[in-house]
């Protein structure tokens, strides 16, 4: 058993954008976020959670002003709540983790004028959704700095096997807490394979709910078959296809943004979404509220 490293410096993801596999961003507050005046960027002002942020083309280029990432041009960025306060969510893969195993990244405000950032560090055994996460940084949310820090912390002892960590930004009203270069020991495990072993087929439920103006909602295939997922009214009446393809063994997550197979927004109210696959049936209810 060899411990593994697995690292992530944000370079290889597309410039603002606020959803970049196999990170999960849950946003929590759905508050718009505050911008960067004389500075615009793809997405600016928007709810949002993290966003890959690259000072370098930005119009015009913020490196003076916003500051560098840590490593390389790109980082994650979390904006501030205009509705204070943030409770966004950054979420990893699915890792295989033994004893010894840790989760590290570097942070720092990019400003102390409002007041610093704050985060809290968490665990959950492969959801996303954020209550079912473990917090385990220390104190009540850790500040972050001006200048760029490094943080590491231990996995509890005993837990082992499939785990997501997670960074929840928790700032009240501050500006920005700029994140990169993250490293994950998966400690000492006989197979470091990310890939979480699937136990069954299952639909799992969705998140936010209720939820607007969009959410996510997960599942999972226990071997290769033919996957459909449709929305249907409380008449029983076809909304919108999100899944209709064959899906190899594994996890997935999708999101509905509450639009129909016409891209026309559906009206508020209880929907329900179905998933079949092979044999497999099972439907579950969610809420659209306005």
């Amino acid at each position: 058993a060899v411990s593994t490293l697995v690292t992530d410096g944000f370079e290889t993801y597309t410039d603002f954008s606020i959803d970049f596999a196999p990170w999960v961003n849950v946003d929590v507050d759905q508050s718009a976020t505050y911008g960067f005046n004389g500075f615009d960027f793809t997405g600016e002002y928007q709810a949002m959670a993290f966003m890959i942020f690259n000072p370098l083309t930005t119009t015009p280029a913020s490196t003076d002003d916003i500051g560098a990432a840590h490593g390389g041009n790109k980082m994650a960025h979390c904006w501030a709540a205009t509705t204070p306060p943030n409770n966004d969510w950054l979420i990893s893969d699915v890792y295989n983790i033994g004893t010894g195993a840790s989760f590290g990244f570097w942070a720092r405000s990019m400003t102390a004028d409002y007041g610093l950032e704050r985060f809290k560090v968490a665990y959950s055994t492969g959801s996303t959704n954020p209550t079912d996460f473990t917090v385990f940084s220390p104190g009540t949310y850790v500040q972050a700095p001006v200048e760029w820090t490094s943080y590491e912390y231990d996995v509890p002892a005993g837990v082992t096997g499939n785990v997501r960590f997670a960074i929840n930004c928790v700032s009240s009203d501050a500006f920005i807490l700029m994140v990169d270069d993250v490293t994950i020991d998966l400690g000492a495990v006989a197979n470091t394979d990310p890939v979480t072993p699937v136990v069954n087929t299952a639909l799992n439920g969705n998140y936010p709910n209720p939820f607007n103006p969009e959410t996510t909602i997960s599942y999972s295939v226990k071997s290769a078959s033919p996957v459909v997922v449709e929305i249907y009214n409380l008449k029983g009446q076809k909304v919108k296809t999100l899944v209709n393809e064959t899906k190899a063994a594994g996890n997935y997550d999708i999101t509905w943004n509450g639009t129909d197979d016409n891209s026309q927004k559906v009206t508020s109210g209880v929907y329900f979404y179905k998933m079949t696959a092979g044999k497999y049936t099972a439907t579950k209810k969610m809420i659209m509220m306005k």
